[in-house]
C-alpha cells in the first residue's frame, strides 16, 4: 500500500508517517523544497517527474500566520489558502483518476478546530478550514460511487514543538484548562486516527469531520480562549 503525504516533516505530519510506515504502507512525502505547495506550477511539475500512484492521500500541510482583518495583507489570505486547501485540489487532480480506476482509496484531510469555529486574528486560516472541510465533503459526495472515501480529521490542541516554541508556559496551561481531559493530545492519538480512516478497516466512513480534542469543543473551551 502506498501513501502521500504532505507536511510530513510536522509535528502531526511525522507522527502520521512513522505511523504509516511502522504499519508497512509506503511513504511519500516530499518536503516542502521538493514540492512547492504555493506554486500550482510546481505541483504540476513535481507530478511530471514522480508516480501519481497512490492507495491513500493524506494532506497535513499547511500554514497560519494570525493578523487581525484591519491589519492583514491579502497575499496572506492568498498564501493560506493555497497551501491549505487549494494545492490538495491541484494534487487530487494527479492521484484521482488510478483511484477511479482502481475503484478504491482513502483520502484524508488534517484540518483544525478552526474549520468549525473562529476567534480574533484568525481570518485567513478559520476560512482555508472551513473551505478545505466543504472541499472534502464535496469530493466525498462526487466520487462515492467510485469507492474513494474521504475524510477530515480536527485536531484540537497538540504538544507538538511548534506548540512549544510558539506559546508561553502561561498560554499552554490556559489551553490545556479548556480541555475536559486536562492535557493536550499527542500528535501519535491525532496518527490513529488518520490511519483507521485510511486503512481497509474503514469501509463506510466519508464526508466525515472527526474532532479530537480532549473534550475542549463538547465544553465549550474554544470560546474561553
Amino acid at each position: 500500500m502506498k501513501v502521500f503525504l504532505t507536511g510530513g516533516t510536522g509535528g502531526i505530519g511525522s507522527a502520521i508517517k512513522k505511523y504509516f510506515e511502522e504499519s508497512n504502507y509506503e511513504v511519500a512525502a516530499p518536503n516542502r523544497h521538493e514540492l512547492n505547495l504555493e506554486d500550482n506550477k510546481a505541483i504540476e511539475e513535481y507530478f511530471k517527474n514522480n508516480s501519481a500512484e497512490f492507495d491513500v492521500f493524506v494532506h497535513c500541510a499547511g500554514f497560519n500566520s494570525p493578523a487581525l482583518i484591519k491589519d492583514i495583507e491579502f497575499s496572506n489570505i492568498e498564501k493560506t489558502a493555497q497551501i491549505n486547501y487549494l494545492s490538495f485540489i491541484q494534487i487530487m487532480r494527479y492521484l484521482l483518476p488510478d483511484m477511479v480506476k482502481n475503484k478504491n482509496g482513502k483520502v484524508l484531510a488534517v484540518s483544525s478546530l478552526y474549520g468549525s469555529f473562529s476567534r480574533c486574528g484568525r481570518l485567513a486560516y478559520a476560512s482555508s478550514k472551513h473551505a478545505l472541510q466543504g472541499t472534502i465533503q464535496t469530493y466525498a459526495c462526487e466520487y462515492a460511487k467510485d469507492g474513494i472515501l474521504f475524510n477530515c480529521v480536527s485536531p484540537g490542541f497538540v504538544m507538538t514543538k511548534m506548540t512549544r516554541k510558539n506559546n508561553t508556559d502561561e498560554v499552554i496551561n490556559k489551553m490545556i484548562s479548556t480541555i475536559p481531559m486536562g492535557r493536550m493530545a499527542e500528535p501519535e492519538e491525532i496518527a490513529k486516527t488518520v490511519f483507521y480512516l485510511c486503512s481497509p478497516e474503514n469501509s463506510y466512513i466519508t464526508g466525515q469531520n472527526i474532532i479530537i480534542d480532549g473534550g475542549c469543543t463538547a465544553e465549550g473551551g474554544m470560546h474561553s480562549l
